[in-house]
């Protein structure tokens, strides 16, 4: 990998930084606070919520699915959200309303096979912020579907 780093900038190319939360993700435990920050995206909050938005709406019910792109790579649910999630902040490829003052951002992930280096999967993530910037859900697949 360094020697990779090394070539780079001989061959004039800049290596594409790697999206992520703000500040690594905080513990939501079962007493945690609704409005509990878990980490930040920019200007997006991550709160530890409820079943209907937030960290605990995600792990209840989405976590399954993040699981199941996370064993690509042999990561954890959360890398994987994370990346998705900073991804959708930070270079969406697209981003709008959807409905109640949401708004819908995705942006297309890759998830690389560690054992081969080759793209295993690609996968275009589905985050919906409010009007506040508190991330409802984010969950794989969908891309925005139901766009306004």
């Amino acid at each position: 990998m360094a020697a990779a780093a090394a070539v780079l900038p001989i061959m004039g190319l800049t290596p594409i930084p790697v999206a992520h939360a703000s500040f690594p993700w905080g513990a939501c435990g079962a007493s945690s606070p609704e409005d509990k920050v878990v980490t930040t995206f920019g200007e997006w909050k991550l709160l530890c919520g409820n079943d209907r938005s937030g960290y605990r709406h995600i792990q209840q019910r989405h976590m399954t699915d993040w699981e199941n792109l996370a064993a690509i790579e042999g990561r954890n649910w959360r890398d994987i959200a994370d990346m998705a999630m900073a991804k959708a902040h930070d270079a969406p490829d697209w981003r709008g309303p959807v409905r109640d003052g949401k708004y819908c951002h995705t942006g297309q992930i890759y998830l690389v096979n560690r054992a081969t280096g080759a793209i295993a999967k690609t996968v275009q993530p589905t985050v919906i912020v409010n009007a506040n910037g508190v991330i409802v859900t984010a969950y794989p697949g969908g891309g925005c579907d139901g766009r306004a």
